[in-house]
């Protein structure tokens, strides 16, 4: 009667143990919707007095540090920051008394930083080390009368690649123009890449046949316009291309870049003339496999992430407010957000690297906040049971130490066993049968 007696007294205990646990902690029994579906939280401005008027692109260092690049009406400034957010130092670059606005930004293996952009008419790429230090400044024309640079990487073999837009007169018809670089900036050669009538690159991505593009094609069927990949070799001569739109609500796009995807494929994005944003994924092959607008009239997709549900991509909805959107794998949306007063560099046509992932989670993006270089961190709320568990785990412990000790004191009570030690670690115990019982704790 005693034993059944002391078994109630402990099943009770431990009832009354849990019940306070499930008060107190209310865990979900089925799995709930993932942190990173739900939208990120309002930006945190990680530094208020960055030079320059714009940013253009952000990079987070394997040590956590931030570079990033940003402009005014006359300079160019390459900025690092700690893993705290301090400024560790600011390199202002001004080449030969001109307005210098180097918007291309691309880290380099050596550690170093390589700045791009257009100073009288002329491609400038400028090489610095670690510090920022100018280790080469090189120069280069493609003999076009217009030109825009649109985008720069650096080259798994040695050295980088540029893709420009060249043309006869503003606003005209023209043409791609595709330069290969060494280590030391002196040009290998260049290509002049036509379509139909007019293309104008928007990316480059190196693959294992050399290099794809993204890139605008014009016809020659009037004001069409059309996304288009683009395959060359190493050595630029074209391999093929597929185009996308051009027909019907799509008429007339607008492709502002493009990323590789997990599968093989690619994501484009842009925006419909005078419609909403438009973004279209292909396969390996170059196959539509989806198309999505998003936003209303005038917006465009100017960034673009793999995340684990989908795609992160960042929204230009007008010159004064900055939008993002997180889609499934098929494109559907899951949420989006605005931020007034965020202004991104160039506008519906931007396409730098302007949203990045943050190595400690969420995400940085840079852009212009009331005339000023802006750079803010947004991250996913953060689970609550995640915040919850290692109060849980104190408490069950503790519950389970009070336990230990009520089962020795009843049966020492009862003459059944005899305590030999106890520590905060370890509580030893004899039964009074011969055999004996260690209880572990946490170490």
């Amino acid at each position: 009667m005693q034993n059944k007696t002391q078994q109630r007294t402990k099943v009770a205990l431990l009832a009354a143990t849990l019940a306070v646990l499930l008060a107190l902690f209310p865990l979900p029994l089925s799995s709930s919707t993932s942190t990173t579906q739900q939208p990120l939280s309002a930006p945190v401005e990680l530094h208020t007095n960055l030079p320059g008027v714009v940013g253009y692109s952000v990079y987070q260092l394997d040590d956590g540090s931030i570079v990033l690049n940003s402009i005014n009406q006359s300079c160019t400034f390459l900025t690092k920051l700690d893993t705290s957010h301090k400024l560790l130092w600011t390199q202002t670059i001004q080449i030969e008394d001109a307005d210098t606005a180097l918007t291309r930004l691309v880290v380099c293996r050596d550690g170093g930083f390589v700045l791009a952009g257009l100073i009288n008419n002329r491609y400038v790429l400028m090489k610095t080390n670690s510090e920022g230090i100018t280790q080469w400044i090189q120069t280069y024309t493609s003999a076009a009368p217009v030109n825009h640079l649109m985008a720069l990487i650096e080259v798994k073999e040695d050295g980088f690649a540029l893709a420009a837009f060249g043309a006869p007169v503003e606003d005209g018809l023209g043409w791609i123009w595709f330069a290969r670089i060494d280590a030391s900036g002196n040009l290998m050669w260049s290509k002049n890449l036509m379509g139909p009538l007019n293309t104008c690159p928007s990316a480059i991505i190196e693959t294992d046949h050399g290099f794809t593009l993204s890139a605008v094609s014009y016809s020659f069927v009037p004001d069409q316009a059309l996304y288009m990949l683009l395959k060359i070799d190493k050595d630029g001569q074209p391999l093929g291309n597929t185009t996308y739109g051009g027909t019907g609500f799509y008429y007339q796009t607008e492709c502002n870049g493009a990323i590789a995807t997990s599968d093989g494929g690619y994501l484009l994005i842009g925006y419909l003339w005078r419609k909403p944003a438009w973004v279209v994924k292909v396969d390996a092959n170059g196959a539509m496999e989806w198309n999505q607008t998003y936003g209303e009239n005038g917006h465009g997709i100017v960034g673009a992430l793999p995340t684990e549900t989908g795609y992160l991509m960042l929204e230009f909805q007008k010159p004064n407010a900055t939008g993002l959107i997180l889609t499934d794998k098929l494109g559907a949306v899951i949420w989006n957000t605005t931020f007034p007063s965020v202004t991104l560099p160039v506008g519906l046509e931007a396409n730098f690297n302007s949203l990045i992932p943050a190595k400690e989670g969420g995400y940085l993006l840079i852009a212009s906040h009331n005339n000023s270089t802006w750079l803010a961190k947004l991250n996913y709320p953060q689970d609550p049971v995640s915040l919850q568990l290692p109060i849980v785990i104190a408490t069950v412990s503790a519950v389970a130490v009070v336990f230990v000790f009520f089962v020795i004191w009843q049966r020492k009570r009862n003459g059944s066993v005899k305590v030999l030690f106890v520590n905060p670690h370890r509580v030893c115990i004899q039964h009074l049968k011969g055999w004996h019982v260690t209880r572990r704790g946490s170490t």
